[in-house]
This record gives structure tokens, C-alpha cells and sequence, in this order.
């Protein structure tokens, strides 16, 4: 499931009762599956869908009439900078794909090109580094955990081993890197909607955030009609805009200071 497929979705009772929109989808922690959608009704009065209560997710979210006080889960990893165990930077992640427990996978862009990337190779924090695998992302998780004021321990001398006549005459060769577990797509069209940020922790997704912030760009509908010019500040007017054109998600991403 793509996550950001589900922003802007209308939400439906199984008799056809409308509820309003989703703002936000929040993972669970693993990252493998939903643990709760964020929607607003047509006040923008803000409300959350257990996922327990969610029937079905098409074109439109089908869910019961259960609520919860607040979000569990975590935030999506939407808009952070991601890196490699090396310090290269990688991009930024612009998409979440989940499924059922299975194997959680970042889409990354950069300079126009999408990139994917198992989840569970990375470390999660106000930015995200990419491991060779999980073995090597769990070792890098417990090493940063260790106690830096601990004394040292005496290392004791190790007898160095003397190389047999085999090994002398046998020619050195060095070992060949393990190749990133990022693996490069098909060139895709450029992301119009989507430019590299340098800010941390973005939540893109949650509508509660954008009210009252600056649009950089202009974002039209289909149609060529503006929703929200560049300079102007969202209102809830601008939000319901946005929604019913099915831009919410490119409204999110132009709030965004463009490098």
C-alpha cells in the first residue's frame, strides 16, 4: 500500500454516511502496517480511525464508526533526508510502501529519480541512515547505545600469527564492497510537486500543520484553477480547496521551502 495514495480520501460509513477526508496515515512502529488514519469532517474538526475500524481502503476509505483519543503509531517518515552508513546523501524520502506485515520499502527521490530502499536496513531519527542489512543496522543501533564514560579495559597482546609458505605465495586480493541495498528504477519523470528539504522532522501529511503556513508555489487544480497562489497563507477555505481537487498532498509538499 502507498501511503501517500491514501491523503485526501473521502471517508465513508458502510451505509454511504459521509465522514469527511484523511489528513494523515500513520504506520505502526515496524513500519509493516497501518495504525491509524487521521481525518477531518467538513467543519476540519479533526478525528482518528483505528485501524481495527477500517473495512476497506479503495477510492474511498470504508471504516466503522470507531474512534480513538489520539494517534497511535508513529509519524511516516515522509520528508526526511535519508543517508548511507558511508555519510552520502541519498535523497529524501518522498513515499512509504506497506503491506500486511510484509517488508516495509522507502521510496526516495533525488534530482528527479526515485530510489527504493528496505526500511528495515535504516535507522530511523531526525534523519535516516541506510545500512548494508539489518545485521549491520542492528550492530550500528547497539554501538551508538554504549557508555562512553566506561573505563577503558587493558587490551591484552595477541600472538601474531606467522604466514605459511601457502599463504605467502598466494596473490592479495581485496575484498569486493557489498553493493547499497538501494536499488535505482527506471528514470520516472521529474516530481514537480516535490523539491529536496533541508527542514527536520516534516510532517507533511498532517493538515493541522499547514493552517497558516506561506505557499511557496502556486497549486492549481486539473483544470488549471488556483487553489492556493504563491505568498498566500492556508486557511480551511484553502484546505477544502484542496481536498475536493484531490491536492493536498502537493499543497503539503509547496509549503515547503524551496532549495
Amino acid at each position: 500500500m502507498q501511503l501517500s495514495s491514501l491523503i485526501g480520501k473521502p471517508v465513508l460509513s458502510p451505509s454511504g454516511e459521509a465522514y469527511g477526508y484523511i489528513t494523515a496515515a500513520r504506520p505502526t512502529k515496524d513500519l509493516t502496517r497501518l495504525a491509524c488514519l487521521v481525518g477531518a469532517d467538513g467543519e476540519e474538526e479533526e478525528f482518528i480511525i483505528p485501524a481495527r475500524a477500517i473495512l476497506s481502503l479503495g477510492d474511498a476509505v470504508i471504516a466503522g464508526r470507531a474512534r480513538i483519543s489520539a494517534p497511535t503509531g508513529v509519524e511516516a517518515p515522509i520528508g526526511k533526508e535519508i543517508y548511507a552508513y558511508t555519510g552520502e546523501y541519498l535523497g529524501t524520502v518522498c513515499d512509504l510502501l506497506t503491506g500486511d506485515g510484509a517488508e516495509a520499502i522507502l521510496v526516495v527521490t533525488k534530482e528527479g529519480v526515485r530510489t527504493t530502499a528496505a526500511a528495515s536496513c535504516a535507522v530511523f531519527g531526525e534523519h535516516i541512515v541506510l545500512y548494508l542489512d539489518k545485521d549491520a543496522r542492528d550492530a550500528a543501533a547497539r554501538g551508538s547505545g554504549k557508555c562512553k564514560t566506561a573505563a577503558p579495559r587493558t587490551a591484552r597482546p595477541r600472538p601474531v600469527k606467522q604466514p605459511t609458505a601457502a599463504e605467502e605465495l598466494a596473490p592479495s586480493v581485496a575484498p569486493a564492497e557489498a553493493p547499497m541495498p538501494v536499488q535505482k528504477t527506471k528514470n520516472e519523470a521529474t516530481m514537480s510537486e516535490a523539491a529536496p528539504s533541508k527542514t527536520h522532522s516534516i510532517q507533511l501529511l498532517n493538515h493541522t500543520n499547514l493552517l497558516g503556513r506561506k505557499v511557496k508555489k502556486s497549486v492549481y487544480d486539473d483544470y488549471g484553477i488556483a487553489i492556493a497562489l504563491a505568498g498566500e497563507r492556508i486557511t480551511p477555505a484553502v484546505l477544502a480547496r484542496a481536498r475536493r481537487a484531490g491536492r493536498l498532498l502537493a499543497l503539503a509538499v509547496n509549503t515547503l521551502t524551496v532549495f
